[in-house]
């Protein structure tokens, strides 16, 4: 662990020193308030907005859609379209665990900039994929090089924030998934109306999205925030509040030693696989809304323009779901399953009546697709238990990364149950995803039962939590001080 020296009311102190101190420091509630707010401003501005751009340059595919693209690229026959939607997971998956590990071992704020000024290459060259083997190949390589980013935030937030702080914050940078929403039909919406050069709308689309993504790329190498020890901005009181607060989680400092142990405890963790199976499960949901919102609202007799404007409220739900989702989970203590089990029964619904109501209530089958959109309320949790829910920087990247490789294989299945041969109602596609979250209310359920188990037995055992190994690179199995969110 690092020796860096951090002064307060002029003694001088090394990070080991705190890591040593057992005692509990108090900590002025409005000093602490001030910090926080003060963190929120250098990282959240930054975490937001770039996952903002991250999600609007993936889902620009499902607005592009209706403006040309299935046509040019021959992708209405079967499920042509749904591979070049799930391929990006496939490419998900395998840059997954490599970027998380290089984020390890790397200053995040470097791998963070690289990967996103390579997204915004493949954006660019979007418009050049001539065929739909070339589209193919595309996608793939956006899914390689944007897998890096959500692990890397997760890991970012980990690092600043207390337990209780830190799904509130996710929440906050994966709201702007649906603030995506709400903007980039309004910019769709004027670029589907351009033509000329050569160029059909949907290219536009992509090449001014990636030339804003690269432009941000260049200012993330200055804009991205460092770590607790090493950020510009703190003076020395500060920073020994920040590793004063982050030892109270128990769960370590950063370190970038890999330790295979890690990964082996982390394998053999129920809690590990719990959390991937939901968020396989609830990001179906994600599926559906990410690729097909617009080409299921154009089957119910909409045109292209009024298909691209129907999504607005898609963005509007998912940063109400997400927001509600993270503020509940902070402010009501050990709640965070039950947010997950409770926001399977909206997605039910809405696939129930999408699945039953007939083509003259479109009313009712447009409000269908949107309760889809709690899904997230339920993805953000796994999230944040993904990154509270486990001590060791090791098997906090390797929780990191398994929690989006759930994410990935959701987000695979999704578009696979939505064949073009049941075009264009999809009951069988919406009764695949009623099933799937049916499956995440249960395991949701038994995962905090478990988890509640192991607290009781910590808790009879050895008493109550201390922090003297609070900053010790320590799994959540080796620090028995360690409890665990539910």
């Amino acid at each position: 662990m690092t020796s860096e020296k951090n002064t307060i009311e002029g003694e001088a102190i090394t990070i080991d020193d705190i890591a040593a101190r057992s005692e509990i420091v108090e900590i002025d509630p409005a000093e602490e308030k001030k910090l926080v707010r003060k963190i929120d401003w250098k990282l959240m501005p930054v975490l937001c907005f770039t996952y903002a751009l991250q999600y609007y340059d993936k889902a620009i595919l499902s607005q592009a859609a209706v403006f040309g693209l299935r046509e040019d690229l021959q992708l209405n026959d079967g499920l042509r379209y749904s591979w070049v939607s799930l391929i990006f997971y496939f490419g998900y998956l395998i840059g997954t665990y490599p970027l998380s590990f290089l984020a390890q071992k790397y200053p995040p704020r470097i791998i963070c900039a690289i990967i996103c000024l390579l997204w915004a290459v493949v954006i660019i060259c979007t418009p050049a994929a001539g065929s739909y083997g070339g589209l193919l190949a595309n996608r793939f390589l956006l899914g390689v090089t944007e897998a890096g980013v959500s692990p890397i935030f997760m890991l970012v937030v980990g690092m600043w924030y207390t337990h209780p702080e830190q799904v509130l914050r996710s929440s906050f940078w994966y709201s702007f998934s649906g603030g995506s929403l709400v903007i980039s039909p309004l910019i769709n919406y004027g670029l589907g109306h351009i033509s000329g050069a050569g160029l059909h709308p949907w290219q536009y689309m992509y090449l001014i999205a990636g030339a804003t993504t690269f432009l941000w790329g260049i200012a993330l190498w200055w804009l991205f925030p460092e770590t607790p020890q090493h950020a510009p901005g703190f003076d020395e009181h500060e920073r020994r509040l920040l590793l004063e607060r982050i030892k109270a989680n128990n769960a370590g400092s950063e370190n970038h030693d890999f330790k295979v142990h890690h990964v082996r405890e982390a394998l053999s963790d129920y809690q590990f696989w719990g959390l991937i199976l939901l968020s396989i499960t609830t990001c179906t949901g994600g599926g559906v809304v990410n690729t097909f919102s617009s080409i299921v609202f154009n089957g119910m007799g909409f045109n292209n323009f009024q298909s691209l404007l129907l999504n607005l409220p898609n963005g509007g739900m998912a940063f109400l779901c997400i927001l509600g989702s993270g503020y509940i989970g902070r402010m009501v203590p050990n709640s965070r399953l039950y947010i997950v089990a409770a926001s399977s029964f909206p997605v039910i619904l809405g696939c129930a009546l999408l699945w039953k109501l007939p083509d003259s209530i479109r009313a009712g089958r447009i409000v269908g697709f949107y309760l889809i959109n709690c899904f997230s309320s339920g993805w953000v949790q796994c999230i944040g238990l993904g990154t509270s829910n486990v001590a060791g920087h090791t098997k906090k990247s390797v929780y990191a990364a398994g929690t989006f490789v759930g994410y990935s294989v959701g987000n695979i299945i999704g578009p696979l149950v939505f064949d073009a041969k049941y075009a264009p109602r999809y009951k069988e596609s919406f009764i695949g995803i009623m099933v799937c979250f049916s499956v995440s209310f249960i395991i949701s359920l038994c995962l905090r039962a478990f988890l509640a188990r192991e607290n009781t037995k910590r808790q009879s055992k050895y008493g109550d939590p201390e922090r003297s190994h609070g900053l010790e690179d320590l799994t959540d199995g080796e620090n028995m001080s360690f409890r665990y969110n539910l």
